[in-house]
């Protein structure tokens, strides 16, 4: 079985997300390579390169993960790596691209993460730019898990042609949380473009994360017809 996930950089001052490489696993190996276009937009931005992954052209491989992103996963030494495990949703047993998919690869120090391909049979992601919502201390009052939301286009945003505002209602007034990641953004645009039905609703609230994008982290699943 084929997984595939995303190496984003996050760009530090305008904190814009870029799709810079892919990671591969399949039953006996792991590849990675850096992927066009966005890498070339990146460098545009002074990305130089992912800490061991020097060589811009070169196609890696391994059977094991690599050691530069293995060492992004909690250490299995820690006294509380069974908490940490339990916080995400992880059993003991699981595998490292599990733990990878659900950490994120996150380091407080560096301006990387590990995102899932997206995929329209299996939509999450938590909620990006919540600096950008005036509504954020309203939400954080207000906001439940499994709470329905809402998606907006928003063709003229002068960041994202394709970006894609996430509301929700209460009584009637609707709310603005934030925007859907940018590197799910334009294939999700497509969709509702399409009118393609669909159900989003909140999976998780943390609004103490040291690794939550601004000021909370949502994740959001979504389901479409």
């Amino acid at each position: 079985m084929k997984n595939e996930m995303w190496l984003i950089w996050k760009e530090p001052i305008s904190r814009r997300r870029y799709i810079i490489g892919t990671l591969t696993n399949t039953e006996n190996r792991y590849t990675f390579v850096y992927t066009d276009p966005e890498l070339s937009n990146a460098q545009e931005k002074d990305f130089k390169y992912f800490p061991g992954f020097e060589d811009i052209k070169k196609i890696y491989e391994s059977e094991n993960l690599f050691a530069n992103i293995k060492t992004r996963l909690p250490n299995i030494g820690r006294p509380d790596y069974l908490e940490i495990l339990n916080c995400y949703n992880l059993e003991k047993d699981s595998t490292e691209m599990e733990i990878l998919k659900a950490t994120k690869g996150r380091l407080l120090t560096d301006n990387y993460e590990f995102v899932p391909v997206f995929d329209k049979r299996k939509i999450e992601f938590e909620v990006a730019g919540t600096r950008h919502c005036s509504d954020l201390e309203d939400c954080k009052k207000m906001l439940e898990v499994n709470e329905r939301l809402y998606l907006e286009l928003e063709p003229e945003n002068e960041f994202d042609e394709n970006a894609i505002k996430v509301n929700f209602k209460n009584e009637g007034v609707i709310y603005h949380l934030g925007y859907v990641p940018r590197y799910y953004s334009k294939e999700l645009a497509e969709l509702l473009a399409g009118e393609s039905s669909y159900s989003a609703m909140i999976q998780s609230l943390n609004f103490d994360s040291e690794n939550s994008d601004e000021n909370i982290t949502a994740t959001v699943k979504m389901i479409f017809n």
